[in-house]
């Protein structure tokens, strides 16, 4: 408990509220103020500024932000420009959009600041149409948008891959900003790239004299998001070229980089920089990389690094689990799965869904029943149509067509075609032409003009050599005039 020691002013007061603030202590800060109510103290805005942010900091629920907003009211603070942005900003970080928009619909004047601290909100905040609304309704009341506007709404286009109204924006920008600084350049080079458009991008980023790590990440990742893997690679070491030394998120991009490519050689030199540059005590780091020694063909190493981790969280064992799936170490990833368990961490549909594919490539079909049947029964947790599938599958291979067919014509929901295409192709392998029969009927009430569906009907009166009806389903395609979606390539890699 602060005891009210200090004497003088309002001044010394706010001086020693700032202290507190700049320390990081908001708790003092709030003692402190109450301190100066009981005295009876003048309140001015710069005193209602700290406390308004020290709420934010030290708060863990938004009633207390409503306390100190039901303090600017009662001090007749609520017309004051300042301490609005403020209380909109508090608000902002518990989330609470309605009463934000509220303290900004009742401030009578309206500055830059205030429209900036709104449309930000709700562009941090993933809403981004609000946030686009927010900068076209302050344009329409004669508010210019300056260079922190447009980065929000680049956010904001962002979010929806709105390309076009990225265009709009940068049109804008030049038309309208003196000038460009590093955050805007970032902000829409990163706009660019994530709504897929990267020559624009590229030329932007060639534009400008002088890059930060930001700049490279986002060109990074946008060349890995859009699958311009190499461009990826070349990025980086043109990065390391110029000696710019890269952080976290544009490691973290480079190690999602390696697990699309599935290079082992180049996952296992970027491992090496990352261990170099002390990146190994994120836990979201070492995630990424069991997930892409994995994804890699180095399982062994997946393991080493699990193993050595010192805190783990749900997203660890997930990937652990879903590597050992991968390589078909089935048990492996059971033995994992319990130990999750009785280390305190409760499964999700990601983790029993990795746990059945797991069982279903090693053949595991009692310990895949057993574990969806627990899943359900123990856990509470509601199948996805994903887990159904991992189901049918696991039946399939394990040469159980028969409860397979029964699985799916059970199931409380509707199977989707993949259940249905997945299942006639166990029971062409496994002799079940009645049961193929019956799938294959309850698939073309589902998609009716899907063509994969007339291959596999054709093939399926193929395999048991009723060429007539071979010939008729050929003719239907002919005459409906349904061709193959999606032709399969080929490719290989030259070096």
């Amino acid at each position: 408990m602060m005891t009210c020691i200090i004497k003088g002013n309002a001044f010394k007061w706010n001086t020693v509220l700032r202290g507190f603030l700049e320390s990081n202590a908001p708790r003092k800060v709030l003692l402190g103020y109450a301190c100066m109510r009981r005295r009876g103290l003048n309140i001015d805005s710069h005193t209602l500024g700290f406390v308004i942010k020290a709420c934010g900091l030290f708060m863990v629920s938004v009633t207390g932000c409503e306390q100190v907003h039901s303090q600017v009211l009662k001090l007749g603070f609520e017309s004051e420009v300042v301490i609005q942005t403020a209380v909109l900003k508090m608000y902002g970080i518990f989330g609470d959009f309605v009463s934000a928009q509220k303290v900004f619909d009742e401030t009578p004047q309206r500055d830059v600041v205030l429209w900036n601290a709104l449309v930000s909100l709700y562009a941090q905040r993933n809403h981004p149409y609000e946030a686009i609304l927010g900068a076209q309704t302050m344009i329409a009341e004669d508010v210019r948008p300056n260079e922190v506007t447009v980065v929000s709404v680049a956010s904001a286009c962002c979010q929806l891959k709105a390309l076009q109204q990225g265009k709009l924006l940068h049109a804008y920008a030049i038309k309208n900003l003196l000038g460009f600084d590093m955050i805007l350049s970032n902000a829409l080079i990163d706009m660019y790239a994530k709504c897929g458009c990267l020559s624009s991008a590229r030329r932007l980023f060639g534009m400008i004299r002088s890059r930060n790590v930001i700049t490279w990440t986002s060109m990074i990742n946008g060349y890995c998001d859009n699958g311009l893997l190499h461009e990826a690679v070349a990025m980086f070491k043109e990065m390391q070229a110029v000696h710019v030394r890269a952080d976290e998120v544009t490691m973290l991009g480079m190690v999602s980089t390696c697990a699309k490519m599935g290079d082992s050689e180049l996952g296992n030199w970027v491992d090496e920089y990352i261990e170099k540059n002390g990146y190994l005590d994120s836990v979201y780091m070492v995630n990424a990389l069991i997930d892409m020694h994995s994804k890699c063909g180095n399982i062994e190493r997946a393991c080493q690094i699990f193993d050595e981790m010192k805190v783990r969280t749900l997203v660890s064992w997930t990937s652990m689990i879903q590597g050992l799936a991968l390589h078909g170490h089935g048990v492996e990833a059971l033995v994992r799965f319990s130990q999750m368990q009785r280390e305190g961490f409760k499964p999700d549909k990601v983790v029993f869904l990795n746990v059945l594919n797991a069982c279903s490539h090693a053949g595991l079909a009692m310990e895949g029943m057993q574990c969806f049947k627990s899943m359900i029964e123990e856990h509470g947790v509601d199948p996805w149509m994903e887990h159904y599938g991992s189901i049918v599958d696991l039946l399939c291979k394990a040469k159980l067509v028969k409860d397979a067919f029964d699985f799916v014509m059970s199931m409380p929901i509707k199977p989707d075609p993949v259940i249905w295409r997945a299942l006639i192709r166990a029971c062409q392998d496994g002799g079940e032409a009645d049961l193929a029969s019956q799938a294959l009927s309850r698939l073309f009430k589902l998609e009716p003009e899907h063509s994969g569906n007339y291959i596999l009907k054709s093939n399926f009166f193929a395999t048991i050599e009723e060429w007539d009806s071979v010939k008729e389903v050929r003719d239907d395609m002919a005459i409906t005039r349904i061709a193959k979606r999606d032709p399969g390539f080929s490719s290989i890699e030259v070096s």
